[in-house]
C-alpha cells in the first residue's frame, strides 16, 4: 500500500488515510493502515479512528510509550478539525451543536435520541461556514469548518443530518444519496491535528486541504 507520510520520528507518524481504506483491520479483511504501517515501521499502535469511507490525517504511535501517551491525551488536549461539505447552508454562519447520540449496532448507524435514553452519549462539535456555492445537480454546497469536542460514532455525519445540513455523498444519513450512488463518499476530511508530542512534550499541529471532488469546486 502507499502511504502518504506527513511527519514520522522515533515515536509517531502522521499519515494521510484515503478515504474508503480501513484505520485497522476490520471484518472485511481488506488491506489496512496500522497492518501497512506496522510493517514499514517495525511496530504501529492506533491512538484514534476515522470511519473507513473518511478520509484525512491521523496520527500512529510507533512505540509502546507514545501509545500509551496519546492515548490517554485523547481525554483532554487532543484537538480535530475536519472540513466537510454539505448539501444546503446552515442558518447560522457559525454554531455548536450538542445532541445524543444512540447507536445502532445491527445497522451500524447512529440517530440523535432525547437525552437521557439509555446507552446514549452526548456529542458536542463546533462549526464554522467558510463559503457556500451554487452546484448545478445538488442545488447549493456549504463548506464547513467542524472542531469536535467528543468523538462519537459517525458524529459529525448524525449531527449535520439532524441540523438539516447533511454531508454530500452521505448514503447512510442524506436522503439525496440512499439511492443510486455507490462510488461515494462522505464529505467529510480530518484537516488538521494538534496534540503534545509524546517525546518533546511539546504542542504540535499538521494540516492537510483535501483536494477531491467536491472539496475542489471551493478552490
Amino acid at each position: 500500500m502507499d502511504i502518504n507520510i506527513i511527519y514520522s520520528d522515533k515515536s509517531i507518524a502522521v499519515v494521510e488515510k484515503p478515504a474508503g481504506i480501513p484505520s485497522q483491520p476490520d471484518k472485511t479483511g481488506d488491506n489496512d493502515l496500522l497492518t501497512a504501517l506496522n510493517e514499514k515501521f517495525g511496530y504501529a499502535g492506533i491512538v484514534h479512528r476515522l470511519d473507513r469511507p473518511v478520509g484525512g490525517l491521523m496520527v500512529y504511535a510507533l512505540n509502546k510509550r507514545a501509545e500509551a501517551f496519546l492515548s490517554s491525551e485523547m481525554s483532554g488536549g487532543f484537538k480535530k478539525t475536519y472540513l466537510a461539505v454539505c448539501c444546503g447552508k446552515p442558518e447560522n454562519e457559525s454554531g455548536t451543536l450538542t445532541d445524543w447520540l444512540s447507536k445502532n449496532q445491527r445497522t451500524n448507524t447512529s440517530a440523535v435520541v432525547p437525552k437521557g435514553t439509555r446507552g446514549a452519549k452526548e456529542a458536542v462539535l463546533d462549526y464554522r461556514l467558510i463559503k457556500s456555492i451554487g452546484d448545478e445537480k445538488f442545488g447549493q454546497l456549504s463548506l464547513l469548518k467542524i472542531e469536535l469536542h467528543t468523538g462519537r460514532h459517525h458524529q459529525i455525519r448524525v449531527q449535520c443530518a439532524h441540523a438539516g445540513m447533511p454531508l454530500w455523498g452521505d448514503t447512510k444519513y442524506n436522503p439525496d444519496f440512499r439511492r443510486g450512488y455507490y462510488n461515494v463518499s462522505p464529505a467529510l476530511y480530518s484537516a488538521r491535528l494538534e496534540f503534545i508530542h509524546p517525546e518533546s512534550k511539546k504542542t504540535v499541529a499538521f494540516e492537510k486541504k483535501p483536494e477531491n471532488q467536491p472539496f475542489s469546486v471551493f478552490i
